[in-house]
């Protein structure tokens, strides 16, 4: 019935129409109206949280950017010398110090002067050769080294070659997070919009074949490669890893992931890490908003249970995945989303909540992986539950939610962990275990240390506001190794090894009451 229709799509053309209102109000908010004072203040609020990104544009187009400095530069010396002139004109005597002026104006203006260009020039060369001797010297080196793994784990931290500070850190004040990355070479053009987003340390570890960087020309460009990444990124400390590639039986890759993650690991000098691949890019809050909610953590654990530590707990930041269709197939179709696009990824809360819904982005390997994200509850998340009562004493405090039970035992989300312990000490002791490092390529080697961190006893809350959004690139040859079962046992071999893990964490944690369970069906 054509009247019963009309009323059925009554609310939904409201609904569309309150949309496009929608839609629209947010374009005028985003658009900064440097006229007004409330323009002006929206402006300078966007700077201090995302000052790179904010000036993405400049960055991106140094050439462009100086060319319009230059101009401006020039006009304004024309605009002078007119009124210089006119001076002249007026004031016979000042003839001598009008020239002198003139002189000097004919000078280069100070945002393109050369000294500043030759000490960058001299910096990258500088880290050039600083990675070319750390390549050089992991080539000669022919000792085996010894795995880190869960059965040498009371060793590993009692002599760990961790670079946590000896006087350790007032609490809470001092708590940071560095961000611990590694990669292939391949991939190292991801860093370029993480590093925009997050202004904290970074600790990048990347993979180079020692059959490759062997060769002087595979070396130098691969050197470069790095070298031009290293100056983008400032915060940022890059760790060569030169890997042999040792046949394992029956396999044809073993990128070392877990080896190259605790690499990193021992380069972190703050109270926590956060641990992520390079295709996961932080929303551009992440670093403030971890900050602010691990001191809130750490306030609370004090005032409530006296502790002087900082509590062992695991922050899940919610990850979700930016859509293409058809997929990317090579590196630079891949690039050109960004390039082509600086919104292409979710920036802050509301721009994720706009791609969910013209789903543009879903939940992290959703589609593929279910089990992988889904204890975070991100539909929850979204709707912005992120809060829970909890008592204290006698009285309720707000926490950020926490999670009961593991929907999934594959449960496998990022989080943010501590690291450096902040009572002073000579040999400081990592709070939260290494990864270990018999889990190599494709699979396995992430939810290990979820497990680890779960049977040893900690606590697992979901961060609010900030996430962690997935880049779209082609597939690895490693996934595609770990996906052929047919001519390859990697993933063989890494559900084997698992599955004997998990035994062992039960037999070494069998006395922790605190763990974690799997939720009741």
């Amino acid at each position: 019935d054509k009247s019963i229709r009309s009323e059925i799509l009554k609310p939904i053309k409201a609904l569309r129409r309150n949309a496009k209102l929608l839609n629209e109000r947010m374009d005028i908010l985003r658009t900064v109206d440097t006229a007004s004072k409330t323009g002006m203040k929206r402006q300078e609020a966007m700077q201090r949280i995302v000052p790179k990104w904010f000036d993405r544009n400049k960055a991106a187009n140094p050439d462009k950017a100086k060319s319009q400095r230059r101009q401006q530069a020039n006009k304004a010396q024309k605009q002078k010398k007119a009124k210089k002139s006119d001076k002249k004109v007026v004031n016979d005597n000042g003839a001598q110090a009008g020239n002198k002026k003139v002189d000097d104006e004919k000078k280069p203006p100070l945002d393109s002067h050369p000294l500043q260009e030759l000490h960058e020039s001299d910096n990258k060369r500088l880290r050039r050769d600083e990675l070319q001797k750390e390549v050089q010297k992991q080539l000669n080196d022919t000792n085996s080294k010894t795995l880190r793994t869960l059965h040498t784990l009371e060793n590993d931290s009692k002599h760990s070659p961790n670079s946590c500070p000896k006087e350790g850190f007032s609490l809470p004040k001092d708590v940071s997070v560095t961000l611990v990355i590694q990669c292939s070479l391949d991939r190292i053009w991801l860093l370029s919009e993480t590093c925009l987003r997050w202004p904290d340390p970074i600790v990048l570890v990347v993979y180079l074949p020692a059959q490759s960087v062997r060769n002087p020309s595979d070396q130098s460009s691969a050197l470069d490669t790095i070298s031009n990444i290293m100056a983008e990124c400032p915060q940022m400390t890059v760790l060569p890893h030169v890997h042999g590639d040792e046949a394992k039986e029956g396999e044809t890759s073993t990128y070392p992931v877990n080896v190259m993650r605790n690499r990193g690991l021992d380069a972190v000098k703050t109270s926590h890490v956060l641990i992520m691949d390079v295709d996961l890019i932080p929303s551009a809050d992440l670093s403030h908003v971890v900050k602010d909610n691990l001191v809130d953590q750490i306030t609370i654990a004090r005032q409530s249970a006296g502790e002087t530590e900082i509590p062992v707990t695991a922050m899940v930041v919610p990850a979700f995945e930016r859509k293409v269709d058809p997929p990317c197939s090579d590196i630079e179709s891949c690039r050109s989303y960004l390039q082509n696009d600086s919104k292409f990824l979710p920036l802050l809360f509301h721009d994720l909540k706009e791609c969910i819904g013209q789903e543009d982005c879903i939940v992290f390997q959703s589609d593929m992986n279910w089990e992988g994200h889904h204890t975070t509850q991100s539909k929850k998340w979204l709707k912005q539950n992120w809060y829970e009562a909890k008592k204290d004493g006698g009285e309720k405090v707000r926490v950020i939610r926490q999670i009961k039970c593991f929907d999934s035992l594959r449960y496998e989300p990022y989080v943010v962990i501590p690291w450096c312990p902040s009572s002073e000490s000579s040999q400081p002791r990592p709070l939260t275990p290494y990864y270990d490092e018999r889990f190599y390529g494709y699979g396995k080697n992430k939810i290990q240390h979820i497990s680890h961190l779960r049977f040893r006893g900690a606590a697992f809350s979901v961060l609010p506001q900030s996430f962690v959004v997935h880049h779209p690139h082609p597939e690895s040859s490693v996934k595609q190794i770990w996906n052929n079962r047919q001519w390859h046992s990697l993933h063989t071999n890494m559900d084997k090894l698992y599955q004997g893990y998990i035994h062992d964490l039960k037999e070494k944690y069998s006395d922790v009451k605190n763990v974690v369970p799997q939720c009741d069906d």
